[in-house]
């Protein structure tokens, strides 16, 4: 029987019940072995109903099981920092749910925990396994398009009950940046394949959450590629990247389909030329990225975006919510 990697599931936070644990049932190298929450009988019925094998009603159990290889890190923003730390060291390798963390300081002592209890750490940003944003990246590294001189890159959905969602709540870090717009600003990052220098970010708080509901982006790259991300938690959905260079545009309208279309646009008058590629049936991104990771643990071998690119891309964030408070542009200090 091929070996595979014992997850336990940090908290029954919906993205690690229906994606994560799907991916995990598809893996030939992983499985889910048991799940927590603060509630015993929130995570009995979890277990139950998902043939989970082990159920916990608190974190530090589940920490303490020595049949858990690894953790898949689903609890709110706030919270990662905390749990992060404590898994590793119990000697838990870590697949942490994105933002790796809400701030640099915290990011450096996740990796450093990491890295003194000999586990790995990983933030999960699936969209970076989507094969059209692998191909936008080699196309513009190529200079398909020419030199890439704007950017535009947005998620925003509509949550239903605001109330009783982590997404607005002050205390746990919520926020439409911190949500959402981490995307935004990761696929900018992905697809430039280098850091932003400067940021400046306007937000708006629609009901006193105390989080921002909107946010507003513009990022300035060393080579004067500048782009804008959009972030909301308050209007239709939609996630998209595009790609503007001196010689054509590169367009994903979904990047959160692995088989959606990439388009890719020649020319420099009215009259360009259009590719538009729809990709064959692609696993599940959430499947590629738990699979990379488990072959990390079986293997000892680096992961392909190490926790390093987690602490970049927060810096960033870091960076546009101190631009959205002072009102003044902020430089970058990689």
């Amino acid at each position: 029987m091929t070996e595979k990697v014992r997850y336990g599931l940090l908290s029954t936070a919906q993205i690690g019940l229906n994606a994560h644990y799907p991916a995990s049932i598809e893996s030939e190298i992983s499985e889910i072995v048991s799940v927590s929450s603060r509630s015993a009988k929130r995570a009995k019925e979890v277990a139950n109903r998902n043939n989970i094998e082990r159920w916990y009603g608190s974190y530090e159990e589940q920490l303490a099981d020595p049949d858990v290889d690894a953790i898949l890190n689903c609890l709110p923003n706030g919270m990662h920092f905390e749990w992060t730390i404590k898994a590793a060291e119990t000697g838990k390798h870590i697949l942490c749910e994105k933002p790796l963390a809400i701030s640099v300081e915290e990011c450096v002592k996740m990796i450093d925990a990491a890295k003194a209890n000999q586990v790995i750490l990983v933030e999960a940003f699936t969209h970076r396994w989507n094969s059209h944003l692998i191909k936008a990246r080699r196309l513009v590294s190529e200079g398909v398009i020419g030199k890439v001189q704007t950017l535009e890159s947005a998620l925003c959905f509509h949550v239903k009950d605001p109330k009783n969602n982590v997404r607005f709540s002050k205390s746990l870090v919520g926020g439409a940046l911190w949500d959402a717009g981490c995307y935004a600003v990761y696929a900018m990052r992905f697809v430039m394949d280098t850091e932003p220098e400067e940021v400046v970010g306007m937000y708006h708080d629609s009901g006193n959450w105390g989080v921002d509901t909107s946010f507003l982006g513009i990022l300035k790259f060393k080579n004067g590629a500048m782009g804008h991300i959009s972030a909301n938690m308050e209007q239709p959905y939609r996630c998209f990247i595009t790609i503007d260079g001196s010689k054509g545009r590169i367009e994903i309208p979904d990047m959160f389909d692995d088989s959606g279309p990439i388009i890719i646009k020649h020319g420099t008058t009215r009259e360009e030329r259009k590719e538009e590629l729809v990709a064959s049936p692609a696993p599940s991104r959430f499947l590629v990225q738990l699979n990379e990771f488990s072959e990390c643990v079986l293997t000892g071998k680096n992961p392909v975006y190490p926790a390093e690119d987690g602490l970049n891309n927060t810096r960033v964030l870091e960076a546009l919510y101190e631009s959205s408070k002072t009102g003044k542009r902020v430089l970058i200090n990689s």
